[in-house]
């Protein structure tokens, strides 16, 4: 339970566009560990092949956490108006096994609103790719993406 209320707290952290630092401090009560500073990782965006961009700024926790987390701010910066923002991650295990993370989208035209991500590891992992897409709809397919590896 506590870990629910904690996590609907991280996600709020995100929404209302708290620093780093801030959303850090939720993310080590959710683990249950002392976290040093999460780090960022920069902005990816999708292809530029595109006229229109989906764009992720990214932070996460430390790769020696039981549960590593990628989180951060997804914006749609395509004006087309059917066109939206995706973001997805896959977690490389170090046993060998992968998982697929849920994906987050948004669609917006005006290109000025974002939206908050979180995705959590079931384990210890050796490495993340974070695809972000630009997508028909929010369940169309996804097109002009482009995936950034994190490693430990």
């Amino acid at each position: 339970m506590r870990a629910a209320i904690l996590g609907v707290a991280l996600a709020g952290a995100l929404a209302a566009g708290l620093p780093a630092t801030a959303a850090g401090a939720v993310t080590g009560a959710v683990t249950g560990a002392v976290t040093g500073a999460d780090v960022g990782r920069g902005t990816v965006t999708s292809s530029p092949a595109h006229s229109g961009r989906a764009e992720a700024r990214v932070w996460t926790t430390g790769f020696g956490e039981r549960y590593f987390q990628i989180y951060g701010r997804l914006y749609d910066r395509d004006r087309h108006r059917g066109h939206c923002a995706s973001v997805q991650a896959v977690f490389h295990y170090r046993t060998g096994e992968r998982e697929r993370s849920p994906s987050r989208g948004l669609c917006s035209p005006s290109g000025s609103r974002y939206v908050g991500f979180l995705f959590e590891s079931r384990g210890k992992v050796t490495r993340v790719d974070l695809r972000v897409c630009v997508t028909k709809g929010l369940e169309g397919p996804a097109a002009h993406c482009a995936t950034k590896t994190i490693r430990a």
